[in-house]
């Protein structure tokens, strides 16, 4: 399925660099097509007047999912009437953790070009910054529908996500496609999820030896670049298991002090990502 054109143009302002200003909504938009869908400046801004109103629509609501989720917007929203906006704006406490979220834009260019086994890979490195413990990436391939296995025995880095004080076992998919998972792959991994709980052929051969040893919760995460329909959501609440998509991902190295410490952040995170440090 190829992706729409709105799609397209928002993918573009993620990965803009913006100052810390107001902006009008239209302006920004244009830009992004100009960047992205055509070379003239004129149809860009014909484009841009067109689509404003769907998309500004379809901004507010992505606003209010970030907020809800735990995730700092891209813009906060200045004057809904005007559809001015601020670039990070008056969300964060200080000055300086606006400072933390220069480094996105680098950050969503660097997964776009993540490979499928790279972002697997990618998964356990972000285990590892919410504080895991032990963490196994499966062989390449279909292995009983598990990309990873972690263990995080205090998630105090990670109780926002999960909800609980641990400890916990992760039971880890991931989707690197272009478009939002559907419901088809969610209720496959409600059934790995199953095979897990009962240690069912496949899945039981595949279980670490430590996580057949360990207790605490056993918590399903399938994670899709994109992003997941609205009937995989469902069928992922009704099943208690968490969904996360590359946004997130991106939030959860954005606040992690390890990343914030280093000069080149985004270099640095490619020298984590090391197959050979998940295996065993």
């Amino acid at each position: 399925m190829s992706i729409n054109e709105n799609t397209i143009i928002f993918n573009k302002l993620y990965r803009s660099h913006y100052d810390d200003k107001e902006y009008f909504f239209e302006e920004i938009l244009k830009k992004a097509i100009l960047r992205t869908l055509t070379d003239d400046t004129v149809k860009a801004e014909t484009m841009a007047a067109n689509k404003v109103n769907r998309l500004w629509n379809s901004y507010k609501k992505q606003y209010e999912e970030d907020v809800s989720n735990g995730i700092v917007p891209l813009f906060s929203i200045v004057n809904n009437y005007e559809k001015k906006v601020r670039w990070i704006g008056e969300n964060l406490d200080t000055d300086s953790r606006r400072e933390y979220y220069k480094i996105r834009p680098e950050l969503y260019k660097f997964f776009d070009k993540l490979k499928d086994r790279e972002y697997e890979v990618m998964s356990c490195v972000i285990c590892d910054l919410l504080g895991a413990d032990k963490i196994s990436l499966t062989a390449p391939g279909n292995e009983g529908g598990v990309d990873f296995f972690a263990r995080i025995s205090f998630p105090q880095k990670a109780h926002f996500l999960f909800g609980t004080k641990g400890p916990i076992r992760i039971v880890g998919q991931c989707k690197k496609y272009a478009n939002r998972d559907n419901v088809g792959h969610m209720k496959e991994f409600v059934t790995t999820m199953n095979n897990v709980y009962n240690k069912s052929y496949r899945a039981g051969e595949i279980l670490p030896d430590w996580f057949k040893l360990e207790k605490g919760d056993i918590i399903g995460w399938h994670i899709a670049n994109s992003g997941h329909q609205t009937g995989a959501l469902d069928v992922a609440k009704n099943y208690g298991i968490l969904v996360s998509d590359t946004k997130q991902l991106i939030e959860i190295i954005c606040n992690s002090k390890i990343i914030r410490r280093e000069k080149e952040p985004v270099k640095f995170l490619r020298s984590l990502m090391k197959e050979e440090n998940y295996t065993y």
